[in-house]
Formats: structure tokens, C-alpha cells, sequence
């Protein structure tokens, strides 16, 4: 895919690891739109965005449910001109509880529940639309993690996108829409995780650009 010409959808805008992807292809040339829930960190990340680039633009969606991915959607019709070509389906690993934490089964599903409720909501309803424009569309799902001193969660994240890129390759290649995967790997030092930041840019961009990369997961 030539990046330059595409529409790139970023989800979780406002995390570090959403408003860096949405820098970095905003730098390539990219048009790109800025999602997440309102906050301090979105409105910074765009207007970061917005200092290199002119065609970028930010939705502000109260929640994930369908109708709210639909209201993005025509926002997108009536500022872009245009629906995603490429979805950047950005997560961030939360701490998981200990397992003997008596309050922990709670927390853990909770936070489950939420990463694959986002991750499929955005993954489902983007597949939809370039399946219904016939669109060789690429969809991105991409972890990351908030604390390179805890990686509880990391685990089950990088699983959890494992099983989705992997099962939604095989349902979507049909209808020319790739999807691929970016997660990293464990590592417990500060200089080496902004080295696997990097590397998870770097493999993003690789998934969009090859034309014959889908089905499959990158660690970084």
C-alpha cells in the first residue's frame, strides 16, 4: 500500500503508543484521523500531529459501542472525504492482579473484557466498511505496554492479538483486507524498551506497506 495516498484510522490516540504511530505516519505523508476518548493526552498528540502535517484530524468518541464507530465513520465521510484504508488497532497492555489476589478475578476480566471488546469493535466494524467498498484494506492490531517494569499483562495482550490477527487473516482475505499483528517482546531494561518502541513503529509500517503481509504477528 502506498501510504502517502492512504487514510489511516489510529485507535487509542491518546496512549503513547497511538499518538507515536499517528506521528510517524503523518511524517510519511499519510492523512490520518486521531481517535480515542476525551482527554488532556489526545488534544496534545494531535496537535503535535497537526505542527507536520495539515491532513490530520481527531474524533473524540464517547465509548466503543457500534453507533459511536459509526458516528466516526461519517465524521470521517465529511472531514476526509473518504472511510479508513488502513486501521491501526492500538492497545495498551494493563498490570494484571496477582493470582492470589482475592479481589483479583474481578480486575482481571475486567480488564480483558474491555482490550477485546475495543480491539474487535474497531476491528469489525472497519472490516465491514472496506469489505462493503471493496477495499484492499489493511487492519493493524498493535500492543504495547505502559511500564517496562511490569509486564504482567503483557502476556495476555500479545495472546489475545495473536488470536485475532490470525483468525480474522483467514475470514478477511477473501475480500483483500490483510490483517497483521506488532507485539513486543519481554525485556527489563528502561535504555532497550524505547529500542523496542522504535522496532514496533518500524514494524507497523513494514505490515502497511507489504503487500503480501497478513495473518501474522511481529515481536518487536
Amino acid at each position: 500500500m502506498d501510504i502517502k495516498s492512504a487514510v489511516i484510522l489510529v485507535t487509542s490516540a491518546g496512549s503513547q503508543v497511538g499518538g507515536t504511530l499517528a506521528y510517524h505516519f503523518a511524517s510519511l505523508g499519510a492523512t490520518v484521523v486521531l481517535c480515542d476518548r476525551i482527554s488532556p493526552q489526545l488534544q496534545q498528540n494531535f496537535q503535535l500531529c497537526r505542527e507536520i502535517s495539515a491532513h490530520v484530524y481527531q474524533f473524540k468518541i464517547p465509548d466503543h459501542s457500534l453507533p459511536s464507530i459509526q458516528d466516526l465513520f461519517e465524521f470521517m465521510d465529511k472531514t476526509v472525504g473518504r472511510s479508513p484504508d488502513v486501521l491501526l488497532n492500538t492497545l495498551t497492555a494493563q498490570a494484571m492482579p496477582n493470582v492470589f489476589d482475592q479481589k483479583g478475578s474481578d480486575l482481571f476480566s475486567q480488564n480483558l473484557s474491555l482490550m477485546a471488546a475495543t480491539m474487535f469493535s474497531f476491528g469489525q466494524a472497519t472490516a465491514e466498511r472496506m469489505r462493503n467498498e471493496k477495499k484492499n484494506g489493511v487492519i493493524v492490531n498493535v500492543v504495547s505496554n505502559p511500564d517496562y517494569q511490569d509486564f504482567s499483562g503483557l502476556d495476555n495482550a500479545t495472546s489475545m492479538v495473536a488470536g485475532f490477527t490470525q483468525s480474522w487473516a483467514k475470514e478477511l482475505t477473501p475480500f483483500n483486507i490483510r490483517v497483521g499483528g506488532v507485539v513486543p517482546t519481554l525485556e527489563h531494561d528502561e535504555a532497550h524498551w524505547a529500542e523496542v518502541q522504535d522496532e514496533l513503529i518500524r514494524n507497523t509500517e513494514y505490515i502497511v506497506s507489504n503487500d503480501y503481509f497478513s495473518g501474522r504477528v511481529m515481536a518487536a
